[in-house]
């Protein structure tokens, strides 16, 4: 066979195999279907659990600065934030999605904790 025939048969073999194994899965990367399922939706969180999520991202050195401060102070002068389950559970690394859903920053990589972070962030001004 010539170096003319072989390279092209080479290269239609290598993605012939790649196809295979994309069809199959790849194989799996622990922490990966964690990133995989993606950040919550928090359109729906609570001013309490929002609240409390800023302090555990706060408390853990995910978030800091003025902003961060700004939008924790704002929520925690909201009647019942601080009293509320949601808060609680939101100290606790628990982001409520509102759907009945539980996203457990203790449980993501520090990238993902931290886009989290800041998704609850960025919601903050819209729930006061």
């Amino acid at each position: 066979m010539s170096n003319r025939t072989a390279v092209p048969a080479f290269v239609t073999l290598l993605i012939c195999s790649f196809s295979s194994a994309i069809g199959q899965g790849i194989p799996s990367i622990p922490g990966a279907t964690s990133i995989m399922k993606g950040l919550p939706n928090v359109s729906s969180i609570s001013p309490g659990n929002a609240a409390g999520v800023l302090s555990y991202c706060m408390k853990n050195k995910v978030l800091s600065g003025g902003g961060a401060t700004s939008a924790l102070n704002g929520l925690m002068k909201k009647p019942g934030v601080a009293s509320s389950s949601g808060y609680a559970s939101g100290q606790a690394g628990n982001i409520l999605t509102g759907q009945g859903q539980k996203f457990s920053l203790n449980q993501v990589p520090s990238q993902m904790k931290s886009q989290a972070c800041n998704a609850v962030l960025k919601q903050a001004p819209k729930l006061l």
